[in-house]
């Protein structure tokens, strides 16, 4: 089914994407503007497909018994969260969590990149929208702004599958924004559940299957630089199974030069509930992204002269990437008895990746990625001493393995292998957590894990000598934290926390060096975090605050060399320290109109750091603004119109460790408004939005530490975009 859904969404493009012009000015980009006629061949080809599909998914669950199902009402502020590896109340949680769930709006975003859902989300900092070939950087609490590419120092989950590799790091491919149904977000340590991981916790829900039997949602969007974003999604449940089918295309040409990108995604989920106390989740997902240009970037006076510019080495050296990937996750759950439920989850997924740096020593590495995981948990509701206690326990074991070349990059055109190894990384985390209810107004919670991780490299080259090697790292993680109930609705909190993060494969062997093997001179970090908070919900409003203090030994920083611009290196500061406050107030709905506000204080800096005979202490943390501020406004009309404004302010913050260079602060924000209507088994809505509402010259994302000056990544101006979407009952 997933390879139908997959040649469904790719070969509707095939001729038109034959129409292509790919010559821009003097510049070498691809243009993905689409004629009128691909879009009528593409209609007429979706429609064949879709009564392939239909017919294939109404065979298969026929099989099924039928049984009357009831629709569950929405009702957002008894949602419990699984971030916590079993289904909590959130007001039982000694923890700051941003719960989010789906609202209409959501359904009317371009469907690009994951902030789109988590906006407002204080503590959580976004960047890099736009250069596809290095992904969505996310930080919470400053852990993850380090990160070249992809996610660092943040755990993930998506349907309870661990989106994070065994060695920490993460990439967003595994998900489409469009997708998700609710997002909870733990902000703060998480090692003692999830291991390897100083920010937090990110667990995603996918959309479950539609209470009617079968459903189809199709949605266009379009925009400035040839963005284009189709997606289909389907499903349904009859009986003891639940099924959905999602599939999307996104293409654009950017606004910088060099930043083209087209991407097509698709996911199977199927739920099966095999008996009344146990239930089967199956999950595949496919990626495929042919094309993904990095523009790179820029001084600041190359900025100022033409921001639109890409960086003349990327576009020399044709800087950019090609991925494939799958994936496959199945869950089981099932209640032994009244309070004790046991779960085992198994998921593999492979990557083919392929991608051109701008430099000619190494430049153009590829690696072919295999990854299995296992997990297995234990939960027993039961009384201690006569009070309601939850003990949880389980170990989670994951294995990585990648067979990864360099070659040495000729303007482009793959030159001599400059390396060659294979790269394998097991992990073994045990982990417990308990849950006691120790007096009627306070909650005592504990957690314990101890992470065990082993490289390892064999070198297949040799040309150099031979650089294999291993390396083991192991460590405990533990947590406490108490719940003060002031009244129902009404909670104080404290937390603290050690914490645990080993280097990535690519951080131990990206070695500044020059050879295989791993950089001897990188070691784990470690952190000790202490937090305070309220929260609660008077009236319907919903208010929370925390203030945290986290130290840090052996922080990992990036840092590039002149002869290697755009390659990451990293290396251990001494000590650092982060102090933080987060707030949020949310309002109730008052006829349609609903809003939100959050702020943000961050004040990090180094406490020991030396580099090159210079002491940096006192200097503050790279890539993390002082402050930053989020509203935003919601309104829905009984007649079907709705409008919504977003805006943020990112406060000035420095792009290197000694402090030289700033990214100025800027204002940002995003006006949507539309009509949706509703009738009998189809409803349908269109709709209209502005990015970069004020038009805010900015720098959309910074690289830390870059050589040669080139920190910055601009943003585009002021852009349009709008969409149709509908959703039909077809029986």
């Amino acid at each position: 089914m997933i390879i139908g859904i997959m040649y469904f969404l790719k070969s509707s493009y095939s001729k038109c994407n034959r129409k292509i012009n790919r010559t821009r000015m003097s510049c070498v980009k691809a243009s993905l503007s689409i004629t009128s006629h691909c879009y009528f061949h593409r209609i007429i080809f979706s429609v064949n497909q879709l009564a392939i599909l239909t017919g294939f998914i109404v065979t298969s669950v026929s099989v099924w018994a039928q049984q009357p199902q009831t629709t569950q009402p929405l009702t957002l502020d008894s949602i419990n969260i699984t971030a916590t590896r079993s289904e909590r109340s959130p007001a039982q949680i000694p923890n700051s969590i941003t719960q989010i769930t789906h609202n209409p709006q959501h359904n009317y975003q371009p469907g690009a990149t994951l902030d789109e859902f988590a906006r407002g989300t204080p503590g959580v900092f976004f960047q890099n929208q736009f250069n596809f070939a290095q992904d969505l950087r996310i930080a919470i609490r400053g852990f993850g702004a380090r990160s070249p590419f992809g996610v660092r120092g943040i755990q993930m989950r998506i349907d309870g599958i661990p989106a994070t590799l065994p060695d920490g790091q993460t990439q967003l491919d595994s998900i489409d924004p469009s997708l998700i149904e609710r997002m909870d977000i733990v902000r703060g340590p998480s090692a003692a559940l999830y291991g390897n991981a100083s920010g937090g916790m990110i667990d995603i829900t996918t959309r479950e299957a539609p209470p009617e039997k079968f459903v189809i949602m199709p949605r266009q969007v379009y925009g400035q630089y040839g963005y284009l974003k189709s997606e289909l999604f389907m499903g349904g449940r009859t009986g003891n199974f639940g099924y959905s089918v999602f599939g999307s295309h996104l293409q654009q040409d950017g606004w910088r030069d060099h930043s083209a990108m087209q991407n097509t995604f698709s996911q199977v989920k199927l739920n099966f509930q095999t008996s009344a106390d146990s239930d089967l989740m199956l999950v595949f997902r496919e990626f495929y992204s042919p094309l993904s240009k990095d523009p790179g970037a820029l001084t600041r006076s190359e900025v100022q002269a033409n921001s639109r510019q890409a960086s003349t080495r990327n576009v020399q050296y044709n800087a950019g990437e090609e991925i494939r990937q799958e994936e496959m996750g199945v869950r089981f759950r099932n209640k032994l008895s009244a309070g004790k439920e046991f779960t085992v989850t198994a998921h593999m997924h492979h990557r083919d990746f392929q991608g051109r740096q701008p430099f000619f020593d190494g430049g153009q590495v590829q690696f072919d990625r295999w990854v299995g995981g296992l997990m297995v948990q234990f939960v027993n509701d039961h009384m201690l001493f006569h009070r309601p206690n939850r003990f949880l326990v389980g170990v989670d074991y994951g294995v990585q393995n990648d067979n990864r070349q360099r070659f040495n990059n000729n303007f482009g055109v793959r030159d001599t292998l400059n390396l060659s190894q294979i790269e394998r990384v097991q992990s073994v985390g045990p982990f417990f957590r308990n849950e006691w209810n120790m007096r009627d107004k306070l909650d005592l919670v504990i957690g314990g894990r101890w992470d065990w991780l082993n490289y390892q490299v064999k070198d297949t080259f040799k040309t150099d000598g031979n650089q294999s090697a291993a390396r083991t790292v192991s460590q405990a993680s533990g947590s406490a934290g108490l719940v003060y109930h002031l009244t129902e609705q009404q909670q104080i909190y404290t937390h603290v926390a050690s914490v645990f993060e080993a280097p990535t494969t690519t951080e131990l062997l990206n070695n500044p060096a020059g050879r295989g093997g791993f950089n001897p001179n990188l070691n784990a970090q470690t952190s000790l975090s202490n937090e305070l908070g309220f929260r609660g919900n008077s009236a319907g409003f919903q208010y929370d605050t925390a203030v945290f203090f986290i130290r840090t030994w052996d922080e990992i920083t990036p840092f590039e060399l002149p002869s290697s611009p755009g390659r990451a290196f990293f290396r251990n500061a001494g000590q650092s320290r982060r102090i933080g406050v987060e707030t949020r107030l949310a309002t109730p709905e008052w006829k349609g109109l609903r809003g939100e506000v959050s702020y943000t204080f961050s004040d990090f800096e180094f406490e020991k750091y030396i580099v090159n005979d210079a002491n940096l202490k006192g200097n503050v943390f790279p890539g993390i603004p002082a402050h930053r501020w989020e509203g935003l406004v919601r309104y829905a009309h009984p007649l079907g119109f709705f409008g919504q404004i977003h805006v943020q302010r990112v406060g000035e913050f420095f792009v290197n460790d000694t402090n030289t260079a700033t990214n100025h602060a800027y204002n940002l924000g995003q006006l949507l408004f539309g009509w949706e209507k509703k009738h009998n088994w189809i409803e349908g809505s269109l709709f209209i939005g502005v990015n970069n509402l004020f038009d805010a010259q900015y720098n959309a994302s910074t690289r830390i530490n870059a050589a040669l000056g080139r920190y910055f990544e601009p943003g585009p101006p002021l852009n349009v975009f709008g969409g149709v979407r509908i959703r039909l009952v077809a029986f």
